[in-house]
């Protein structure tokens, strides 16, 4: 048995939740003996090597080159050019009846060549991963749970037209994978007939040998540049704190989008934000538990999201969470503390409230670190692992 996972679709050198679960879940399988294939691009490898997932006995990557197209064409090209090589490759692949196939992504460069390689036996254990649901193509991500209409955006569009012909390309024999019920209904009613499975526990830290540092920050922002994080309603947030909390402290750790980013740290000079905020640039791996550790809370103003590992990450770290009340959030039952969307002024209140009530504050996060301890990638792995390695659908 050999489990096959694809993942052509993979931009840059950045990694995407849905990678870090891929990666997670090939070094579970290779600890329980199973041999991976890793169809990828050559950034893709050179990624994840650094991350720690090298060839072995148990692992092989089979590669395309295209990253040296990615800042040459616009994506729809790359992904074209990808799909060509990324046929040619799978053509040259035998897959056996007790092989299982996995598609990391909706999007063309993974969904195409899944299909053409799971054409080539029937037998074969087929498995469809759904991180997240593109949002209305009138709304975006910023107006998809505000309400606020926009015109259409080319890149919402394209992921929108991504996943109709997901819906296609899905053969009926094959497993739908997501992370939360909410998605659950909404595939089951919009997208596919096929059986649907709901991840029960799924992402977290597995071990975190990290001291408790000193608390330098109030507050502390960890993730990708992009429309849906709610950058700018960050700033709103951290501008009405500091008129109740002058010396109030924000560390912020991420980046890639160059446009976003200009944009944000443009509204930082304007607002006169600089001497409150703490930019840290991209921090991977264990360093970043390092910043969480040295701060108070979590800021989650995201206006859009799939699940948020990263909230479970900060609870781990004894973080509170204080977030918008997205309807994928209803899985973090306790350590979270939920206000309406765009109630930035709730959202200043209630972490106010968690910094000048030390009794509430340890309540909080006494409740983020027990509910947070029941998720971790170990138990994600063999959540999947029984899955995959099942005789019945």
């Amino acid at each position: 048995m050999k489990i096959y996972h694809i993942e052509f679709a993979k931009i840059g050198t950045d990694i995407s939740g849905g990678e870090i679960c891929m990666l997670k879940n090939i070094k579970y399988f290779k600890s329980k003996g199973l041999k991976n294939i890793l169809l990828t691009t050559e950034n893709g490898r050179y990624t994840y090597k650094k991350l720690g997932l090298c060839e072995d006995e148990f692992l092989e990557y089979k590669i395309i080159k295209a990253y040296h197209h990615e800042k040459k064409y616009h994506i729809f090209i790359l992904y074209l050019l990808r799909i060509i090589k990324s046929v040619k490759l799978v053509k040259n692949i035998a897959v056996k009846d007790d092989d299982v196939l996995v598609c990391s992504s909706e999007f063309f460069p993974d969904s195409i060549p899944f299909y053409f390689l799971a054409k080539k036996n029937k037998k074969a254990k087929l498995f469809y991963w759904f991180h997240m649901l593109a949002p209305n193509i009138f709304k975006g991500y910023e107006g998809h749970f505000t309400g606020k209409f926009q015109m259409p955006k080319l890149t919402i569009i394209h992921y929108k037209l991504n996943q109709l012909l997901y819906r296609q390309l899905t053969f009926s024999s094959g497993i739908i994978l997501t992370v939360n019920f909410y998605y659950k209904n909404i595939l089951r009613k919009k997208y596919f007939k096929n059986k649907i499975y709901v991840i029960k526990k799924f992402g977290g830290i597995d071990a975190l040998n990290i001291k408790q540092e000193n608390k330098k920050y109030d507050l502390i922002w960890l993730g990708r540049f992009h429309q849906q994080k709610g950058l700018f309603e960050l700033l709103k947030i951290v501008d009405i704190l500091r008129k109740k909390k002058k010396d109030i402290k924000i560390v912020i750790l991420g980046g890639a989008n160059d446009k976003i980013k200009k944009a944000f740290f443009k509204k930082i000079k304007a607002k006169n934000l600089g001497k409150h905020i703490e930019y840290k640039g991209v921090i991977t791996g264990g360093e970043r538990f390092k910043y969480m550790k040295q701060s108070k809370i979590f800021l989650m103003p995201s206006l859009y999201e799939s699940f948020g590992i990263v909230n479970l990450e900060a609870m781990k770290c004894g973080l509170p969470v204080v977030a918008y009340n997205l309807p994928v959030f209803d899985v973090f039952k306790k350590g979270m503390i939920k206000v309406d969307i765009l109630d930035n002024k709730k959202m200043a209140d209630e972490i106010l409230r968690l910094l000048k009530d030390s009794e509430y504050y340890k309540k909080i996060s006494n409740e983020a670190l027990k509910f947070s301890s029941e998720f971790s990638w170990e138990k994600t792995g063999e959540e999947i692992y029984s899955l995959l390695t099942s005789n019945s659908e």
